[in-house]
This record gives structure tokens, C-alpha cells and sequence, in this order.
């Protein structure tokens, strides 16, 4: 008896601890990221724990270079879907502005404190890859 009961205080406690780490893994996410192109705002990734969940927005700029100096040509805001965390990696969806086209997938990679990556995975061979910047 006493042996499962050391047991069942081992597993509590161990997936207590493993919810301990996901619960400090997610705020290190929490809060509003910035990328720029350019020298012009290209991403804004906002990330929050409103319900429990990793639950965010993107809103990516795009840029144009066509007349000289690099500015904002179009402007989208989309929701997270499926974002999920595996180790130091974020990874969700957006639907594109047609909803006939596959969405895109994106990753986000965490690269040292406050610093990420972002990637579209399917948004063709000259996607860039952009450095962004977590808001204190």
C-alpha cells in the first residue's frame, strides 16, 4: 500500500512540475513582437493567455519597393489557428486574405531572450525570414 501510494505522489508531482514548465514556457512567449523589413514594420506577432491558451494575432505589412524608398503597401491583421509549442519553436496558421487558397504556416523561433525568427513556410521560394523583437 505504501508503495503505490509513493507512487501516485510521484506522478502528481511530476506532471505538476511538467505543467510548471509549460505554464513558464508560454510567458515567455506572452506579449507583442515587431519585425521589420526594410527598415519599415513588417510583422506585428501579439501573443496572450486570456483563456488558458497560447491565443494571438499577426498583422503583416507588406512592403514595397516600387517608386523608391521602401513603404507600406497593404496592411492584414489575421488570427492564430492551431498555435502550438514544441520546445523552442511556435508554429500556427493564418488564412489568407482568399479563402480558396490554402493557408499559410508559419514558425516562430525563439533565438535568445526577446529575440525570434519568423518564417512562412509556403509562401514561396522569396518569403523572408525576419528577426523579431519581443515589446518590454
Amino acid at each position: 500500500m505504501k508503495m503505490r501510494m509513493g507512487g501516485v505522489v510521484c506522478v502528481v508531482m511530476l506532471a505538476a512540475g511538467m505543467a510548471a514548465g509549460q505554464s513558464d514556457q508560454d510567458t515567455a512567449w506572452v506579449g507583442t513582437w515587431h519585425a521589420e523589413l526594410d527598415g519599415q514594420p513588417s510583422a506585428v506577432l501579439t501573443l496572450a493567455k486570456d483563456n488558458g491558451a497560447l491565443e494571438g494575432t499577426l498583422v503583416l505589412n507588406g512592403i514595397s519597393r516600387d517608386g523608391g524608398q521602401p513603404h507600406i503597401a497593404v496592411r492584414e491583421a489575421h488570427a492564430l489557428m492551431h498555435p502550438r509549442l514544441e520546445g523552442q519553436t511556435l508554429s500556427f496558421q493564418v488564412k489568407r486574405r482568399d479563402a480558396s487558397s490554402p493557408r499559410m504556416n508559419f514558425t516562430v523561433d525563439l533565438t535568445a531572450h526577446g529575440s525570434a525568427r519568423l518564417r512562412c513556410l509556403n509562401c514561396g521560394e522569396d518569403a523572408p525570414v525576419v528577426e523579431m523583437s519581443k515589446e518590454n
